[in-house]
């Protein structure tokens, strides 16, 4: 039992690509450094290396789910009290008019999950990321870029952002993540967190900013709404492949972000239709 109904949101999700270098981590330390000074001016943005990942046009049924699901985001996001009497009255009565939003992201939920064309592929996906080729750097067996692409353009997906040398979510941050797993029924299924940093600096300083940044957010949905451990896995990827480019940020948010803001961050994907044996 979850130990907190409305944050019941669940895990799901694997990625990688072409030299994506996994890795799933416990690491909780986090780093005393500031984030090294950006190496190019503000107004610019540096060059955008081979190899990069180019968002591609969603899937119509996972812009569907999308849209349903930041609709009831919104609608979830009223005072605590509003939000807990509407969930009891649309569990009992699910057709009055004021349930409209829960019944449309809960159909576009279930047209997602029930076509087996569809969704057979993600599957094998997950679990061959579940099963250990999300797994420390030096042992990781490396998801294909087909396999990556095929989740950033199926699977829908939550962009959490963080300032300059932070690593942890603010309480708005918090409030964003969980009522973006509850309303996709994150508790469903399977999480996968990415963590990025900003490419100014050096390496290693970004990478563990990264990694940080992931175990932040893989604490605060397994501790503190209570999604199973076990289901919650996060990862990053080599020198080159971490970054988003400007294409990414803009379709990854719906704020303006520049390129950098983008990249200080956490990508979290949900899976609500798989199911751990």
């Amino acid at each position: 039992m979850m130990t907190n109904r409305r944050a019941s949101y669940l895990p799901l999700l694997a990625l990688a690509g072409a030299s994506l270098l996994a890795t799933v981590s416990c690491a909780t330390s986090k780093p005393k450094a500031k984030e090294p000074a950006p190496e190019v001016g503000e107004g610019e943005e540096a060059p955008t290396p081979p190899g990069y990942v180019k968002v591609v046009e969603y899937e119509a049924k996972t812009k569907e789910l999308l849209e349903a699901t930041e609709k009831l985001e919104d609608l979830q996001g009223n005072v605590d009290e509003q939000r807990r009497r509407l969930q009891v009255l649309c569990a009992d009565y699910p057709k009055h008019a004021a349930c409209d939003e829960y019944a449309k992201a809960e159909f576009a939920r279930k047209a997602f999950c029930e076509d087996p064309n569809f969704t057979s592929h993600v599957d094998d996906i997950v679990k061959s990321c579940h099963q250990g080729a999300c797994k420390q750097v030096d042992e990781a067996q490396l998801l294909s870029r087909n396999d990556y692409m095929t989740l950033v353009s199926h699977l829908p997906h939550k962009l959490i952002t963080f300032k300059s040398a932070e690593t942890t979510l603010d309480r708005k941050d918090q409030a964003s993540l969980q009522q973006y797993l509850e309303a996709v029924r994150g508790d469903e299924g399977f999480i996968i967190i990415v963590g990025r940093a900003s490419r100014e600096g050096p390496w290693n300083d970004n990478l563990r900013y990264a990694l940080d940044r992931a175990e932040s957010t893989r604490k605060f949905i397994t501790e503190n709404m209570g999604i199973d451990a076990s289901r919650v896995g996060y990862i990053t990827y080599g020198h080159e492949k971490m970054y988003l480019t400007d294409l990414d940020a803009e379709r990854l948010s719906d704020r303006k972000l520049s390129t950098r803001e983008a990249n200080r961050s956490a990508l979290v994907f949900t899976y609500p239709c798989y199911k751990a044996p």
